[in-house]
């Protein structure tokens, strides 16, 4: 019965709290963000033929930027059950200082979601410094499983019936730094669309014209006012 609360309590904390963060930030995050280009639309109606415009869709933040935020939900919902694990760990063996960083991590990821899904220009430096941080973290983290399972190896081959306990608590923890690397590498991405993003307001705020290919005309085909104004302008 304990397990199965706490098999409940967990997934209500990594689960359903990123996605009530997600639903109540999305409808701002749809207004801040420009509308982007998906390609192009050709005219040619009338007197018009070949006018080629872009066609843009007005539908949110990146791809990037939407699986980083919601990485940050839930990479900083573990800060809970990392806590009691570290809380733990420090009452058994003092293991539990070692977890330290990865709270602090965990703890400033879940605060970075809503300004990261939302563009904000802050949000880009932060979203690196963290993915920095991760980095660091996660490789130190890989090294000290990889050493105790090379320590456990010779007691594993010798005995029929060794516990695995240690080399599972080992893969679980190596599995768990292979998605935090995974998503220091979205949040890089995020960062990197959040700063075109801004390029891309500023370019707007001063008046920069997009480039759109001239469309071409007939002479033939021209308005009958139009012709004129040329005639009178050619032969006077």
């Amino acid at each position: 019965m304990a397990i199965l609360s706490f098999l409940f309590g967990f997934v209500a904390l990594v689960v359903v709290g990123p996605i009530a963060m997600w639903f109540k930030t999305w409808p701002e995050a749809l207004s801040r963000w420009l509308p982007h280009v998906v390609g192009i639309q050709h005219i040619s109606q009338g007197q018009f033929r070949d006018a080629v415009l872009p066609r843009f869709v007005a539908d949110g933040p990146p791809r990037a930027v939407r699986f980083a935020a919601l990485g940050c939900w839930i990479l900083g919902a573990m800060f809970i059950p990392g806590l009691l694990l570290g809380l733990y760990g420090l009452l058994a063996l003092g293991l539990g200082l070692i977890s330290i960083p990865g709270l602090l991590l965990a703890w400033r990821l879940f605060f970075l979601g809503r300004p990261l899904l939302l563009g904000d220009v802050a949000a880009a430096a932060k979203a690196r410094a963290l993915a920095r941080n991760a980095r660091t973290l996660n490789y130190l983290v890989l090294a000290v499983c990889g050493a105790g399972v090379l320590l456990q190896m010779p007691g594993l081959v010798r005995s029929t019936h060794a516990d695995l306990s240690g080399l599972l608590l080992a893969m679980a923890v190596a599995v768990y730094a292979g998605i935090s690397l995974a998503h220091a590498s979205l949040l890089d991405r995020a960062a990197k669309a959040i700063d075109v993003e801004e390029d891309t307001r500023q370019a707007v705020l001063r008046g920069v014209r997009i480039a759109v290919p001239m469309v071409e005309e007939m002479p033939g085909e021209m308005p009958g006012e139009m012709s004129e104004e040329m005639r009178r302008g050619r032969w006077g």
